[in-house]
């Protein structure tokens, strides 16, 4: 595959997080997991279609900055699913502590 279609892969990649971010900040966790399984199939293209991850000095450049993207969005999306599973947990927490004191006052 030649370098431009390596480079849309790559944002291909970013345009897939950017939209995974905005799913995970509307707390859409459904759209999340589907985006981020497309994503997934464009991240193995491209482990298998960008075999000279070096390249010319502005294809380079571009790739780098693509990467970083795409990395400072999964770190925000991290952030935003950590919240959530706190949330989650919490949730479960208190549902099993109302099981329990349910069982307790029908015994």
């Amino acid at each position: 595959m030649d370098s431009v279609a390596v480079l849309q892969c790559y944002e291909k990649a970013l345009e897939l997080t950017r939209r995974m971010l905005g799913a995970a900040q509307r707390s859409d966790w459904d759209a999340l997991v589907t985006l981020e399984k497309e994503r997934t199939k464009v991240i193995d293209q491209l482990r298998h279609v960008d075999l000279d991850p070096g390249g010319d000095g502005q294809s380079l450049s571009r790739k780098r900055e693509l990467i970083r993207g795409i990395l400072t969005c999964d770190e925000q999306i991290q952030m935003l699913t950590q919240d959530w599973m706190r949330e989650l947990r919490e949730v479960l927490g208190s549902i099993r502590s109302e099981q329990r004191l349910s069982q307790t006052y029908e015994s």
